[in-house]
């Protein structure tokens, strides 16, 4: 059953998954979370019999994949090894090495959704703070403090002069 999720992926679940850490505004490895949610789609597949609804059923593999892995990462940590994963690839344009880039990440996704979402928006995703402010129904102070919050925390969990830079 796995090997036919995989191949192709006829569910959609790399789309739910980008989907599901986008609302979430959370910085996990996207191909990690896109096999736990196919293995678990594989296993409780059988299971499935019509209720609820298959995209709500698919919505919630995908979310509790997102949450096992999310609960898999120690504070600092790397599950399975810092070297491997989306984390070397974000690592290299910030000049971190994987181990800050993963603790940078791991620090990120503890930070209150607030905090993350104003982050996500203002700096991964290029928006205005006058539009993040607008969607939020908060002020524009509040919501570039909640970016700050997110930014000082990813910067700590970084260590000391990420990249080598003075």
């Amino acid at each position: 059953m796995l090997g036919r999720l995989v191949e192709g992926d006829p569910l959609g679940v790399r789309r739910r998954v980008a989907a599901v850490l986008r609302a979430r505004a959370l910085l996990l490895d996207a191909d990690r979370v896109h096999l736990r949610a196919l293995a678990r789609c594989a296993i409780h597949g059988g299971r499935w019999t019509g209720r609820p609804p298959l995209e709500e059923w698919l919505a919630a593999q995908v979310e509790r994949a997102a949450g096992e892995v999310l609960r898999e990462a120690p504070e600092g940590g790397a599950v399975g090894g810092a070297e491997e994963g989306a984390h070397v690839d974000l690592a290299r344009p910030l000049g971190l090495d994987p181990e800050a880039a993963l603790a940078a990440c791991d620090a990120f996704n503890r930070q209150p959704p607030g905090d993350r979402e104003a982050f996500f928006r203002l700096v991964l995703e290029g928006a205005s703070l006058d539009a993040v402010a607008r969607e939020a129904g908060r002020s524009a102070s509040d919501v570039a403090r909640s970016a700050r919050r997110a930014l000082d925390a990813v910067l700590a969990a970084a260590g000391p002069d990420p990249g080598g830079r003075s």
